[in-house]
């Protein structure tokens, strides 16, 4: 690991932060201040500088980048099956299959820690977690390449052989809630109707800005009505002739900016309102800006130039199925974007209502699903023969999180300190 003095997580920070909105910098400090947990979610770039440091495998996958525990959930398929799967492709790049599965194991030491359970239970949770993986990537090394590729974790296996009561109970609300999540369901709650009688977002500052209505200093360069047509027609390039003939059938009425998630405050992210003929004819996208890889410069590995193209590229080798309308687009700028369906049946597994067991067997749902998307991307054989012996190899990975762990405490006091002494920006309410 890499010594103390030789590391300063603060200024990756910093450099990470000088390409995006300065204005929300603040929010963003702000919600990693909250516990070291979420210090953790939006520092991926500290862990990816820890971990090209130490020597690896060279047994390469497409990595999620980013593979902390809250990163899996649930979604619509395009044939509008509920699946469970990684949700979170921002950082995915080429690179050695353990350095996803350490910072999943770090991101399960944490969230056991944030539930207040004691230290052999926070480790009794992640080797399980650990072994399970290992396991996994054993049985998907014996698979037949393309009985392997569909694998996922079917709804009855999630609700109802999902381990834990505690676990199968938060699941079936999670996706009761989920299956109410649409379009239609986030126009209710994010829009209103306009003096035109059409639908329009709610500005709501600083977490929601309408295009029209945003800072002087952000639109300097914005004129939506030019950048709006011209980031379509880059995203129609990008998705298949069906998408753009369903497309045809809708119009683009409003868009607006909007802060999401923890890591990506401070990147521009959009969401846009396309309506058609019949009133619940509604559809809202969201487009992400999409930066470099925290693990770019690190890995000396082919990928896209275009980083929204790379996003969605490793999305769809990495999950079993992806959204209907995943594509990317640029701005007239040049800058990048990915676009997705927005809120379409997603949910998401609050951690923090799972007790010991059900925490347990939540990672090992994930640990199984990080498995599964490096078997389709990796050599599934030359891993699982790397690995070895389960038990090993998650005392192996044990101790690889708890340095890590530990490192993520030191960086989060730091954090605290510089918001105190106002050396950065914080934001109350974020």
């Amino acid at each position: 690991m890499l010594a103390q003095k030789d590391r300063d997580s603060l200024a990756l920070l910093i450099e990470q932060e000088r390409t995006r909105v300065q204005e929300l910098l603040g929010v963003r400090h702000s919600r990693m201040a909250v516990t070291p947990f979420t210090y953790f979610r939006g520092a991926a770039i500290v862990m990816a500088s820890d971990l090209a440091q130490q020597s690896h495998s060279g047994q390469m996958v497409q990595l999620c980048g980013d593979a902390h525990i809250l990163n899996f959930g649930f979604y619509a398929s395009p044939e509008r099956q509920l699946l469970f799967d990684i949700n979170d492709f921002d950082e995915t790049y080429p690179g050695p299959y353990e350095w996803d599965v350490i910072r999943l194991a770090t991101s399960v030491l944490l969230a056991a820690q944030s539930n207040g359970f004691g230290s052999a239970e926070q480790e009794e949770i992640c080797v399980a977690a650990l072994r399970a993986y290992a396991q996994a990537m054993a049985e998907f090394a014996e698979m037949p390449f393309l009985a392997m590729w569909p694998s996922h974790l079917s709804r009855e296996r999630l609700l109802d052989k999902g381990g834990s009561k505690n676990l199968r109970n938060h699941l079936k609300d999670v996706v009761s809630a989920a299956l109410k999540r649409d379009s239609r369901q986030a126009v209710k709650k994010l829009c209103e109707i306009g003096v035109d009688g059409e639908y329009r977002f709610k500005n709501d500052p600083p977490l929601i800005w309408r295009v029209e209505q945003l800072p002087e200093t952000w639109r300097e360069k914005l004129d939506w009505d030019e950048w709006g047509p011209q980031m379509f027609a880059s995203y129609f390039k990008s998705v298949r002739p069906d998408v753009r003939h369903v497309f045809s059938h809708y119009r683009l009425v409003d868009s607006a900016i909007k802060v999401v998630g923890v890591g990506s405050v401070g990147t521009r992210c959009a969401i846009s309102l396309f309506v058609g003929r019949h009133p619940d004819d509604l559809l809202i996208l969201q487009g992400k800006e999409a930066m470099p890889s925290v693990l770019a410069r690190y890995l000396d590995y082919p990928s896209p130039d275009h980083q929204g193209q790379r996003v969605v590229q490793g999305q769809r080798l990495m999950q079993t199925a992806s959204d209907f309308f995943l594509g990317w687009a640029s701005n007239p700028d040049g800058e990048h974007t990915y676009i997705r369906h927005f809120r379409d049946w997603k949910g998401s597994v609050d951690v923090s209502c799972l007790d010991c067991n059900g925490l347990s067997d939540y990672a090992q749902l994930c640990a199984w699903t990080i498995a599964k998307a490096h078997a389709r991307t990796g050599d599934r054989a030359a891993i699982s023969a790397h690995i070895g012996k389960p038990k090993k190899f998650a005392q192996l990975m044990l101790e690889e999180a708890r340095k890590h762990a530990e490192l993520n405490a030191i960086d989060y006091s730091r954090l605290l300190e510089a918001m105190a002494r106002g050396e950065i920006a914080s934001e109350t309410g974020a």
